[in-house]
């Protein structure tokens, strides 16, 4: 049973239609998007108990979409038991449904995450089943399937007893599949990428898989400009293993999977990671990124040569929690889909997020499409019209749908106009040794709540270049120790951020071994009012737990709602939800904090007196 839902935008005015089977009837129109470029064609829900995992146009004019769907199936006559079954759907444009599949390999746990059409007109699709023998194990799962849907054939793959997530699927030129994915072993946290060969049947030709100095993955792969592909992903450890090696991973491999190059690009302790890539039209690419710093998760644009050397890269601050999923490229530009999280008085809730790019990375805009609760969303992907067709999965009632999106193209809709209302850096201090140099960011943030990477576009001053001085990149060169201010103006805007240089053989203190958490996952405060928290660590190293409030620090998610102190106490500030994070030697912990509307008191009735 398909649960369906359209949405027609004319002009300013929405409204929602709500189909149930395959007609329907109206319904209550949604929030508006907040920003005029994006326009929501139509929206649908399929199956129930169902996730969304990737959208893909086909040549049809229509969509494949790929996930799962749990269902109740009868064991004999007097038993049952859920499923939970790969679900891949086919629709025509406007999202009516022409055909699906629900398929499980001998198994109650199975999921379909990526798919092609094949040069024949036919799909690939590649997904896990749970394995029992032995261990459970989601172990790789191949489907091919006829234009009309039909199951050509179904393979198993079972290589080493590590967790299967298949990432991406290409055709090759002769015919056969290369299928790059993430594997992590059961018995720990670490991973490794894997690549698997196979011929037109589904029979495997060669399996390669990548380790090198901790615990590796893969996010994306594409044909390389050159010839071969291009792999990217990340390098790290579990946070129980001490190492430094965080990096993003960009590797060159031949057709027969061997490493042409590799290019790590480290930043210790940030997590940075790569999760989607395309080619640029010089033979570069673009890779999407993220790393996480002090003041929160930032979203990187990285630009590099055929080679996988650098020529640019942006950085764009997240003024929300955002997880982007896909990178796509434009009329205009370039384009990242995915999610963004937002606090509210009424709850958290996530909905799907677009931003936007120009051929230089600067960022044009950036918007959400309000609608009902996400609980996660797909890869996304370019329509056949420009527009953006999006998968996530969302919550109807008590039950959560698979759904498709469609966004309407830009072309047609004026760019919102950018004024800008201040700049600043993103970190708020910084800290370098003697003899070094770090890299700063700056950013502008505009009046329509944009904010883009202007770390190029700035004039730059030190306040004393005995200290540090900076150059015209806004990079921070420490000299001796001390401490100084480096000055930035961009557009009649100033922005100071405070340096402090390190003696040349200052160590940093090693990295905490252990799990860090908050006395609570969940705090609640009257507006007005104040609580302190603790900051527990479990050190690895003597298996006990610690106090390290004092030597913690923290930082609100949103300082309008939650203001927090060095001391770790907690202010509410106005009715709305928001988030805690505190850190300890390169641990973090993180806790959800509603603040409630302060109480009113009644005005005390004075008693009446008979004289």
């Amino acid at each position: 049973m398909f649960n369906t839902c359209t949405r027609l935008i004319a002009a300013c005015v929405a409204g929602i239609m709500l189909t149930l089977g395959l007609q329907g009837t109206m319904s209550p129109a949604a929030a508006e998007p907040s920003q005029p470029r994006a326009a929501v064609e139509w929206f649908r829900d399929y199956g129930s108990s169902s996730r969304g995992e990737e959208v893909i146009p086909t040549s049809d004019g229509g969509y494949l979409t790929v996930g799962s769907i749990t269902e109740k199936e009868m064991i004999g006559q007097d038993s049952w038991q859920y499923v939970v079954k790969a679900y891949i759907i086919k629709t025509d444009v406007e999202g009516q449904p022409l055909w699906e599949q629900k398929l499980d390999h001998y198994s109650s746990g199975n999921a379909a995450y990526r798919a092609i059409e094949t040069r024949d007109g036919g799909y690939l699709v590649a997904g896990t089943y749970k394995s029992y023998d032995g261990k459970p194990m989601d172990k790789l799962y191949l489907i091919r399937l006829d234009a009309s849907g039909q199951v050509l054939w179904h393979k198993a793959v079972d290589d080493g007893q590590f967790h299967h997530t298949p990432v991406a699927i290409i055709e090759t030129d002769d015919g056969s599949f290369m299928i790059a994915g993430r594997g992590m072993f059961s018995a720990s946290a670490y991973e490794k990428g894997y690549i698997l060969k196979v011929d037109s049947n589904g029979e495997k030709l060669w399996y390669r898989d990548y380790r090198f100095i901790g615990s590796e993955f893969f996010a994306d792969m594409i044909p390389a400009s050159d010839g071969g592909y291009i792999v990217i992903g990340g390098i790290g450890y579990p946070d129980y293993e001490p190492g430094d090696e965080d990096a993003m991973l960009m590797m060159k491999l031949n057709e027969q999977g061997d490493i042409v190059w590799s290019r790590p690009f480290q930043e210790p302790n940030t997590r940075r990671r790569a999760f989607s890539i395309i080619s640029s039209d010089d033979g570069g690419y673009l890779v999407g990124n993220r790393k996480r710093t002090k003041q929160g998760d930032v979203t990187i644009l990285t630009k590099t040569d055929v080679n996988g050397q650098t020529e640019w890269e942006k950085t764009y601050t997240e003024p929300i929690s955002e997880l982007f999923k896909s990178l796509v490229r434009t009329k205009d530009g370039y384009a990242m889909l995915g999610m963004r999280m937002l606090g509210e008085s009424s709850g958290w809730k996530s909905e799907y997020a677009i931003v936007t790019f120009d051929v230089n990375g600067e960022l044009t805009s950036r918007e959400a499409l309000p609608g009902p609760p996400l609980s996660d969303v797909g890869k996304a992907a370019v329509a056949r019209d420009g527009g953006f067709i999006f998968t996530g999965t969302v919550k109807r009632g008590e039950v959560w749908k698979l759904q498709l999106m469609k966004l309407a193209p830009f072309e047609n809709m004026p760019p919102t106009e950018q004024t800008l209302a201040s700049i600043s850096f993103m970190e708020k201090e910084m800290q370098v040794k003697s003899g070094t140099s770090m890299p700063t960011v700056l950013q502008a943030v505009y009046g329509n709540g944009m904010v883009s990477d202007i770390s190029g576009a700035a004039v730059y001053s030190s306040d004393d270049s005995r200290i540090a001085d900076v150059d015209t990149s806004g990079r921070v060169t420490g000299h001796e120790p001390g401490v100084t201010y480096i000055g930035a103006t961009y557009g009649g805007l100033n922005a100071s951020l405070k340096v402090t240089v390190l003696p040349e053989d200052w160590v940093e203190p090693e990295p905490a071994r252990g799990d860090l958490r908050l006395d609570s996952n969940d705090y609640s405060l009257s507006a007005g009012s104040m609580i302190d928290v603790k900051v527990i660590l479990y050190d690895y190293s003597v298996h006990k737990e610690i106090d390290v409030t004092k030597e913690a620090t923290f930082r609100s998610a949103n300082p309008d709602i939650l203001e927090c102190d060095n001391e770790g106490n907690l202010i509410g500030r106005k009715a709305g939800f928001t988030k805690i994070h505190a850190a300890y030697r390169g641990l973090q912990a993180t806790s959800n904090v509603q603040v409630l509307r302060a109480s009113v008191p009644q005005e005390v009735q004075q008693p009446e007196l008979d004289l």
